[in-house]
């Protein structure tokens, strides 16, 4: 592997490992503060998704610092699926809840942070082989 795809390797690594704690931090923020009033089974279970999601892209950001190969396609995945169920939950009903969630500053960082992910991903399991 040459030096300059090296080190676009360690920055793309070093990216994908800081968006994806950020990410995970706005997530875990969220998992403590979840609250749907009326609606406590809606509170619990988005709540604990939070939780998770936050939890696997902290394993993501692990794969992206230690360059775990094997790992960047299920983590392109991951940000794919999630882009996806956050764009969902905006434009059609919210499963639980019955109707489109509302755009928030959380909603506009997630996509941004997806996207990002999403092409950090790609480029790592594109490249570094």
């Amino acid at each position: 592997m040459s030096a300059s795809k090296t080190l676009a390797v360690q920055v793309l690594g070093w990216v994908g490992g800081l968006g994806a704690s950020l990410w995970a931090g706005v997530h875990l923020f969220l998992a403590s503060r979840v609250m749907f009033p009326g609606n406590a089974l809606a509170t619990q279970i988005y709540g604990n998704f939070f939780a998770l999601t936050a939890s696997l892209a902290i394993v993501t950001a692990v794969v992206f610092l230690l360059r775990v190969k094997d790992l960047y396609l299920p983590s392109l995945i991951f940000y794919v699926i999630d882009f996806l169920l956050l764009t969902e939950t905006r434009v059609g009903p919210a499963l639980f809840i019955g109707h489109p969630l509302p755009v928030n500053v959380y909603a506009v960082i997630s996509w941004v942070l997806d996207a990002v992910l999403i092409a950090v991903s790609l480029l790592m399991w594109r490249i570094d082989k």
